[in-house]
C-alpha cells in the first residue's frame, strides 16, 4: 500500500480545524467550506487553529477544500454536537417501500447462486458453515410506534415513514429485489440525511456494500459509499472495533436506532448484547437501523436518489431520507 501525506496534517478538536504543517516551506492558501472562502498562512513547522463559523457547518460530516502551493487538499470533519441553521424537507419512499423490514431474514435467498458445491450463504441470508440454520428476529414496533404523523426525530432530524404494510426499500442483487432503485427529487440542499438498514458479512468486510448516488439536473454526481465496517453494519447486530484491526475513527462510528425500542446510540456502546449462538455475541435485540449523511452541492437542482447493491450475498434497504436546505 501507498501512503499519500500531505503537506497539512489537520483535527477538528472543538469548532476549530487545527493544522499542522509539515512543510519545510511557509504555506498561503484558502479554505472553503459549504461555499464560504477563508484565506490562512502558515510557517514552516507552524501549528494553526482556522476557527469555522457554526452557521456554515451541519450535523455530522462537512466537507472542507484546503487550497495552498498548487496542492487540492480535500478533508471530512464529522462532528453530530453541531447544531443545524437551515430547515429539512422530508423525502416520501412509499412508493418505493417494497418490504417491511422485519421480512429481511424471513424469506429464501435461492439464485443467483453457483450449481457446484460451495460454501455458500445459507439461503435465509444469514449463518455461517457451522450454524446454517441460525437466524435473527427483527422487530421494528419500537420505531414504528415512536412515529407521529409518519415522523420521528433523532438528532433533531425529522425521518418520514409514512407506510405501515411496507417500511423499506431493499435492494440486492439476489433476484428478491432489483439491484437499484431510483428516487426521484427536486430543489435544492446541501446534505442529506438517510435512515438505512440492511444486511452484510464477514466477505464483505472491507469493500464497498452499495451505494447512495446523488444526481444533480445538470447530469452530475455525489456518492456515498456503503462499506463494512466504516459505515454500513449489519441490522441484526454491533461491530466491534478493538482499536487495532480495521480501526474505525471513533467520530466515524456512526448512530444506531433499535428498532424494537426506537432508542437511539451510537454503535457499540450498548450496555447489553444478545447471543445468537455460533454466529455472534453482540446480537441487537430486535435489530439495529443506521443514521447516515452525504453532503451535496447546494448551488445544484438535485434531480434523483438512486440505491444500489455492489456485493453478492447483501440487502441494502432505505427507510427515509431527508434534505437539509
Amino acid at each position: 500500500n501507498v501512503d499519500i501525506r500531505f503537506p497539512l496534517e489537520t483535527k477538528w478538536v472543538n469548532n476549530k480545524l487545527q493544522i499542522q504543517s509539515k512543510s519545510a516551506n511557509s504555506v498561503n492558501g484558502k479554505l472553503n467550506v459549504n461555499g464560504i472562502n477563508q484565506s490562512f498562512s502558515i510557517q514552516k513547522n507552524q501549528n494553526f487553529s482556522i476557527e469555522i463559523p457554526a452557521n456554515v457547518l451541519s450535523k455530522g460530516t462537512n466537507s472542507i477544500q484546503l487550497d495552498y502551493n498548487g496542492i487540492k487538499q480535500n478533508i471530512e470533519i464529522t462532528d453530530w454536537k453541531i447544531e443545524n441553521q437551515a430547515q429539512f424537507s422530508t423525502i416520501s419512499l412509499a412508493s418505493k417501500y417494497n418490504e417491511k423490514v422485519t421480512e429481511i431474514f424471513n424469506q429464501k435467498y435461492l439464485s443467483p447462486r453457483l450449481e457446484v458445491p460451495t460454501l455458500q450463504l445459507p439461503w435465509q441470508g444469514i449463518g455461517n458453515w457451522c450454524y446454517p440454520l441460525i437466524t435473527a428476529q427483527i422487530d421494528d414496533s419500537g420505531l414504528m410506534n415512536k412515529r407521529k404523523n409518519g415522523k420521528v426525530d433523532y438528532l433533531g432530524i425529522p425521518f418520514l415513514i409514512d407506510k405501515t404494510d411496507k417500511n423499506i426499500a431493499f435492494v440486492s442483487q439476489w433476484d428478491n429485489y432489483a439491484d437499484s432503485i431510483e428516487i426521484p427529487i427536486s430543489g435544492k440542499g446541501k446534505k442529506i440525511y438517510f435512515l438505512m438498514a440492511g444486511s452484510t458479512n464477514p466477505m464483505q468486510s472491507q469493500i464497498v456494500n452499495g451505494k447512495i448516488t446523488v444526481q444533480y439536473a445538470d447530469g452530475s454526481t455525489t456518492e456515498l459509499e456503503l462499506k463494512n465496517p466504516t459505515n454500513w453494519w449489519p441490522i441484526e447486530q454491533d461491530l466491534f472495533d478493538d482499536n487495532f484491526a480495521f480501526e474505525i475513527p471513533d467520530d466515524k462510528i456512526p448512530y444506531r436506532i433499535k428498532l424494537k425500542t426506537g432508542e437511539m446510540y451510537r454503535g457499540g456502546t450498548l450496555d447489553k448484547y444478545s447471543s445468537i449462538k455460533g454466529f455472534t455475541d453482540r446480537q441487537v435485540d430486535g435489530g439495529a437501523a443506521t443514521i447516515l449523511d452525504l453532503p451535496i452541492d447546494a448551488n445544484k437542482e438535485l434531480k434523483s436518489i438512486k440505491l444500489t447493491a455492489v456485493s453478492n450475498d447483501v440487502v441494502i434497504g432505505m427507510m427515509s431520507a431527508t434534505v437539509l436546505k
